[in-house]
């Protein structure tokens, strides 16, 4: 009964859905949407029970339209639209904090992707989860940053972590890093297994790269800096999830066999050292 009489009060100058569709830009199927979720309800029907918008629908459409374009969830969409006078004003400014927030995201997401694209060059051959690591890792560094400041002295931090200008230093170190780190991993993918002697040589090279690195510290490390260095070596992992999974169970258990290989070698040549030594001497 209604809607007959809805129908008796059609305004003169309707559109069908089809044609206003076509005036906004808006998608039937939107149109639809926007019914079903009661945020543009027609202002009345056709004797054939057709929707039919009016002009007075055109501004509650482009309301709606607006407050989407701000980001505004369809559920508040409605709730905003009774809004009365400061009511509004107070939801806009909630909304402009809000689209702030994910500006600095945004801006976050971008600087990301720009330094995982300039990390990994084409010819660097980085393996995929290797990549995705470094995203990763970038874009938690603020709260790797507060970890490490409850862990590790001023000094430290700023040695092998640091802000503003010297950040460039850390970046060089952090992508020669990564690739150390991807060259392991191609190792394991290729199926060379942990006493193999390209592994061997892998090691060995990357020994003399820290060796250098520390070497070459200045001034050199103090007692509490290798101290705190030492602390967090034996920190339990669940102490350190704000920090990026290098590898995984798999992956241990070979730098762990790899690792044991290597030490045992070096004790067999120190024992053979010593047992010629010892000879030498009964001589």
């Amino acid at each position: 009964m209604s809607s007959q009489k809805e129908a008796l009060l059609i305004p003169s100058e309707t559109y069908s859905i089809g044609t206003f569709a076509k005036l906004t830009g808006v998608t039937e199927r939107t149109l639809r949407f926007y019914h079903t979720k009661k945020l543009l309800v027609p202002s009345c029907y056709n004797e054939q029970g057709h929707r039919l918008y009016t002009v007075q629908d055109l501004i509650k459409l482009q309301q709606i339209l607006t407050l989407k374009f701000l980001d505004y969830p369809l559920e508040r969409i409605a709730e905003e639209l009774q809004a009365q006078g400061d009511d509004l004003r107070d939801s806009l400014e909630r909304q402009r904090k809000l689209l702030r927030q994910k500006r600095d995201q945004l801006d976050q997401m971008l600087r990301t992707l720009d330094h995982t694209l300039e990390t990994s060059k084409p010819d660097d051959d980085l393996e995929n989860d290797t990549l995705l690591l470094t995203m990763y890792s970038m874009s938690t560094e603020e709260q790797q940053r507060q970890w490490l400041e409850e862990y590790l002295p001023a000094s430290l931090l700023e040695r092998f972590w640091p802000v503003g200008e010297g950040s460039s230093r850390w970046r060089a170190i952090e992508r020669e890093s990564i690739q150390w780190i991807s060259r392991l991993k191609k190792l394991m993918r290729e199926g060379y297994l942990p006493e193999d002697e390209e592994v061997k040589r892998f090691v060995q090279e990357l020994f003399a790269r820290i060796s250098g690195v520390m070497s070459n510290l200045n001034p050199p490390l103090n007692e509490a800096e290798n101290q705190a260095l030492e602390q967090v070596s034996k920190l339990d992992f669940s102490q350190m999830f704000r920090f990026p999974v290098t590898f995984t169970l798999k992956e241990e258990v070979y730098i762990e066999r790899m690792w044991d290989h290597i030490l045992d070698e070096e004790n067999e040549s120190i024992g053979g050292e010593h047992s010629a030594q010892g000879e030498s001497n009964g001589d």
